[in-house]
């Protein structure tokens, strides 16, 4: 039989920005602070002795006043706003592979028109339907070179030619991982805020969802907001430069907030979509995409909700996917915040829709000041979040400072209740085994569902696991297997 190239088990991909890099420089001396605050609890004592024990970074990335540091602690506004904010490198490796095998990579970019060979690349392993030798036909010496690495590396490897994978055809919803879902009616897909082979993975998945089981069932690509477990660039180049990709509409490039229109068609996508919220919606094959805003998780907390640059920002959209056999809302990480309330947003979503078909949301409360003071277990994005609003590490870890910025169930059942969902199921709670509950779901979906009954709401919380489908039958909507036997 054929060989051909395709992803292995348990590779993992992460790209790297100048942002990325910088928010690595400054990693330590942020963590300094937070060592020291724990400590102290003294903010300003905090940073100042941070600083000096941190001067070169400190003075190279940062600004403040001796006489007031707790308060004009900041980044200093071309590293807030960079000018430039170019993709440098790609990583890869093999977690199923033992350490000491130094199955590690790092592709580092120097000229940005190599990005859309590095696409297609990416984009022919992920059909995993081309030999070694068609795809070294297509490139040029210096990706065909990229291709060793990422064999030598055991990210993908020559294998037998996967037979097509069978979705069930009904329309409906497919919970991926994490944040991950796929919509599809008889004739379209819709893939959102995908995350294939990728570094927020658990190390030891024994069965995943793979690019190439996807391949023939996506349409157009959905991303909510720039967090990195919303927003995978080494997953989006596995897909078609021509395909639709629909993205929130950022009024200016952050540390906090990619530009994710421009920051695709550098990477060589045609068709990328960024409309104001409540706009016409965005048909693709028979589904209409309504954009619509996107509230919360922003780095406040009472005493500090105000960012001291309005414009730094977590940009999202939340969408509403409008088709002949059901309607469904995805509300992502929504919550409130000072610019508005999903709350609110429900109360438009009903009057323009009527009932609901589904709300998707995530369940889970989070509150900026239980992040924790261990930025070794949070993604660079968080790095970048604090710095729109540093006045918070006067609150981390303290009860008092408490301010959901996400939903939590009693947000969530709020919402259902005010658009009159007939369904509401949980998402983004993590990675975990196909055809497994997330470590976080069933005590959420108890939580969630009391505060329906709580509110007198007939909503019906469905739990679902990663692979699952919740599709149209003869006799309604109903959850089944999909990814998984």
């Amino acid at each position: 039989m054929e060989q051909v190239l395709a992803f292995t088990k348990g590779a993992q991909l992460r790209s790297l920005t100048l942002s990325d890099y910088r928010s690595l420089t400054i990693q330590p001396f942020i963590q300094d602070i937070l060592n020291r605050f724990v400590a102290s609890d003294n903010l300003a004592l905090s940073i100042a002795s941070a600083f000096k024990n941190n001067a070169k970074v400190a003075n190279a990335f940062f600004e403040f006043d001796l006489d007031n540091a707790a308060e004009s602690f900041s980044m200093k506004e071309p590293f807030l706003f960079p000018d430039q904010d170019p993709v440098l490198g790609l990583g890869f490796c093999n977690t199923q592979l033992a350490p000491f095998l130094e199955n590690e990579g790092m592709e580092r970019v120097q000229d940005p028109a190599n990005w859309e060979n590095i696409h297609r690349l990416l984009h022919r392993c992920g059909q995993a339907t081309f030999t070694y030798e068609q795809i070294c036909e297509e490139f040029d010496d210096a990706t065909i070179a990229l291709l060793d690495k990422l064999i030598k590396t055991w990210v993908v490897r020559e294998q037998s030619m996967p037979e097509r994978f069978k979705l069930p055809p009904a329309p409906g919803v497919f919970r991926l991982q994490h944040a991950a879902l796929l919509y599809r009616t008889q004739t379209t897909g819709l893939l959102v805020d995908p995350h294939l082979h990728s570094n927020y993975g658990l190390d030891k998945l024994n069965r995943d969802i793979t690019r190439a089981m996807l391949e023939g069932y996506v349409d157009g690509i959905l991303i909510s907001h720039s967090h990195y477990d919303h927003w995978h660039l080494p997953t989006l180049m596995m897909f078609p430069r021509d395909i639709p990709i629909i993205v929130p509409k950022v009024p200016q490039r952050s540390i906090t907030c990619d530009d994710m229109q421009l920051r695709l068609r550098e990477l060589g996508f045609e068709n990328v979509i960024a409309v104001d919220w409540y706009a016409e919606p965005v048909l693709i094959g028979d589904m209409a995409v309504h954009v619509l805003p996107f509230y919360g998780e922003q780095p406040l907390v009472p005493g500090y909700d105000t960012p001291k640059h309005p414009t730094l920002r977590n940009w999202g959209n939340t969408y509403l996917v409008e088709t002949e056999y059901y309607t469904s809302w995805f509300l992502i990480d929504g919550g409130t915040d000072p610019m508005g309330a999903m709350v609110d947003v429900a109360e438009v979503v009903r009057q323009r829709f009527g009932p609901i078909d589904q709300v998707l949301s995530n369940f889970q409360p989070l509150s900026y000041n239980s992040i924790g003071t261990d930025l070794s277990s949070w993604g660079l994005d968080i790095i970048g979040t604090l710095m729109s609003n540093p006045q918070i590490f006067s609150v981390i870890n303290k009860e008092e400072g408490d301010y959901l910025s996400t939903l939590g169930p009693k947000g969530v059942a709020a919402i259902c209740k005010i658009v009159d969902a007939s369904a509401c199921l949980p998402y983004a709670h993590s990675w975990t085994e196909l055809g497994r509950y997330t470590q976080h779901d069933e005590p959420l979906i108890r939580e969630t569902a009391s505060e329906l009954k709580h509110l007198g709401c007939a909503t019906q919380v469905i739990p679902w696991r990663i692979g699952d489908g919740y599709l149209l039958t003869s006799n309604g909507m109903a959850r089944c297997p999909a990814f998984y036997a």
